[in-house]
């Protein structure tokens, strides 16, 4: 799903201007109506929403934020022309994505967040977001398990979520005006897009 489709989808009209409208009288004639220029009326300059403003936090915690923007880099890294996670603000949207999605998905994200922070302060007493590369693979590899196919769900929660997050940063990211921009840039046809695999060959679908 397109992320600028999904923002899109979200929008409604409110109840209090479709209100306004039904009170307001009738126009008058088009004869007592004075005329206005072409000059005079309002100009509506449209973007797409990606493009109009930054996205904003709020929905995860300082470092349940922290983490997920950690991982992001580590998961899903820019790669010579191609945007990485980070550049295409994925972890940004998915906390904008997991606030709207049902409890079951809350849940899971915050409960993975909060478990590589307490998995990395019990191996390296800081915060999962303060690790550096090996450190967090140290962390992350153990979680990342081969399936047979997408529906298979690992039945441990962090695997889960490590399978998922990572499923989601990289659909994010291909998904993002950023990535649109790059690859309209270097010609980068729609055949190469699956190559965004942390560590090749390290996929949750396919195995190390």
């Amino acid at each position: 799903m397109k992320r600028r489709n999904f923002v899109q989808s979200l929008l409604v009209v409110p109840a209090a201007s479709v209100a306004a409208e039904q009170a307001a009288p009738p126009p008058a004639p088009a004869a007592q109506r004075p005329a206005r220029s072409a000059q005079s009326a309002a100009k509506l300059n449209l973007v797409e929403p990606d493009s109009a403003a930054e996205t904003t936090t709020g929905f995860f915690s300082e470092s349940q934020f922290a983490a997920l923007s950690k991982l992001a880099g580590v998961l899903v890294p820019a790669v010579k022309n191609n945007p990485g996670a980070l550049d295409a603000h994925a972890p940004e949207f998915l906390d904008f994505l997991i606030s709207r999605s049902p409890a079951p998905d809350q849940k899971l994200y915050r409960g993975g967040l909060d478990g590589l922070n307490t998995s990395s302060r019990k191996h390296f007493h800081k915060p999962f977001a303060e690790l550096d590369l090996k450190q967090a693979d140290s962390i992350i590899r153990p979680l990342m398990v081969a399936r047979a196919w997408d529906r298979d769900i690992p039945e441990d929660p962090m695997q889960h979520f490590m399978t998922r997050v990572h499923e989601d940063l990289r659909t994010a990211t291909r998904n993002s005006a950023e990535w649109a921009a790059s690859g309209s840039a270097s010609g980068r046809g729609r055949f190469n897009q699956g190559r965004r695999f942390y560590w090749k060959p390290i996929d949750p679908r396919i195995g190390g």
